[in-house]
């Protein structure tokens, strides 16, 4: 295990990846673990790696795995092996820790959330994703739009008796056939004992407004606080803009359904191709959104890696963020914003958190009259407009910001 310390003894939870996984939350959790380290604290990670024994990590923490940690697919069946339950609960009585804060929790089983409590251990959860509620996570339903948020007798139809069986539901999504409805009440008995695991927590942090006002929806009783995640790119030196003869709108990420291929080629395709230029930088998650992209005239530029970040945005003059889903608080965002690039995206999840008529623009891509507002916004923008927005759009919480803010919230826990 990790060297003792003073201070406090954290354990931060974070299922399903291994830690060093280039994923938007294992990079928080890895960044927010190293500066509670540099901060005095002795600090584990429980995450979905294949270590077994407790290892030092190269920043300072200490981290392992467990089955019940290890997503091997996904599924909409709740985890129902209370033996693996055990066995993580004594993981986390093994560490002794003073506070646990919970990140992802998938594949711990219900039986885990029902007796956490029995530790005695003050627990935070943050709340980056929906699954917590939504076995799917993105509240994306089975048809595969936006579902608009939880409601019993929606979500019982959603995740379905045929939807649970991995087989079936794989099969159907790969020859796009629809499965049968046929209503289930395990979602509802699975939230039932989640809400015991929210009102039994110390604290229970949204990322954004968004993300708290629908958690509230299914667990009332909990105590919420909204805390914006801090990112690193606040502490990067923004790079000069070069020179362009032509708008350069980039959209970083993944090339996906739920990430908005279908609005993206929608407004790329009618902007000026003379005047205007797009591109894509990131991984495309099926063909057919390479197409589409490509017919619309965007630039696929193939993955980056942080170290690309700032040349990409020396070469960009608008960011695009346009997620159907209602994406918790994407780092995207984040990034543009702090490299003082202007953010046209879709006003869902906790993007309107970040942006707004100071720093870009928030549509509703649901409205023909809005999306033509974020094309008549890109088409009249000048590469000199860009540039002054540069010079006003601020930073926002670095993760040192943010770890002073946990600090405060894990000493409220520990006194009760």
């Amino acid at each position: 295990m990790a060297d003792e310390r003073a201070g406090q003894r954290i354990l931060h939870v974070s299922s399903a990846f291994d830690i060093d996984f280039p994923g938007g939350i294992t990079n928080y959790v890895r960044t927010l673990a190293a500066s509670q380290v540099a901060d005095g604290q002795s600090v584990f990670v429980l995450d979905g790696g294949a270590l077994t024994d407790w290892t030092p990590h190269g920043l300072g923490f200490a981290v392992r795995g467990d089955d019940a940690t290890r997503v091997d697919h996904f599924s909409l069946r709740s985890p129902e092996d209370a033996a693996k339950s055990r066995d993580v609960l004594q993981v986390v009585r093994a560490v002794r820790p003073d506070i646990v804060h919970f990140h992802l929790t998938i594949g711990l089983g219900v039986e885990f959330y029902r007796r956490f409590s029995d530790l005695g251990v003050p627990y935070v959860i943050s709340l980056h994703d929906y699954y917590l509620y939504c076995p799917r996570i993105t509240m994306m339903d089975f048809t595969n739009e936006d579902c608009g948020g939880p409601e019993r007798a929606k979500c019982e139809r959603c995740i379905g008796v045929l939807d649970q069986v991995d087989l079936l539901r794989r099969g159907a999504r790969k020859l796009s056939l629809p499965l049968p409805r046929i209503r289930s009440s395990s979602v509802t008995r699975r939230n039932d004992v989640i809400a015991g695991f929210f009102a039994r927590a110390s604290r229970v942090l949204a990322v954004s407004g968004r993300v708290e006002e629908l958690f509230r929806r299914v667990y009332p009783d909990a105590k919420y606080l909204t805390s914006h995640i801090g990112s690193a790119s606040a502490l990067v030196e923004r790079p000069a803009p070069t020179r362009s003869d032509v708008l350069r709108v980039t959209a970083l990420g993944t090339l996906s359904k739920y990430k908005g291929a279908e609005v993206l080629a929608a407004i790329a395709g009618r902007l000026p191709r003379d005047r205007v230029r797009v591109r894509f930088f990131g991984r495309v998650d099926e063909p057919r959104w390479g197409r589409l992209a490509e017919q619309a005239g965007i630039e696929l530029r193939g993955a980056y890696v942080p170290a690309d970040l700032p040349g990409i945005m020396a070469d960009t003059d608008v960011g695009v963020m346009v997620p159907v889903w209602e994406d918790n608080a994407p780092q995207v965002v984040m990034e543009f914003l702090n490299y003082g690039i202007p953010v046209v995206a879709t006003r869902m999840g906790g993007i309107p958190d970040f942006v707004d008529e100071r720093n870009g623009l928030l549509f509703d891509h649901r409205r023909p009259t809005e999306v033509d507002r974020a094309v008549q916004f890109l088409a009249a923008m000048t590469a000199t407009q860009a540039a002054s927005y540069r010079e006003r759009i601020g930073r926002l919480e670095t993760p040192d910001s943010h770890r002073r803010e946990l600090r405060s919230v894990y000493a409220a826990s520990l006194v009760g």
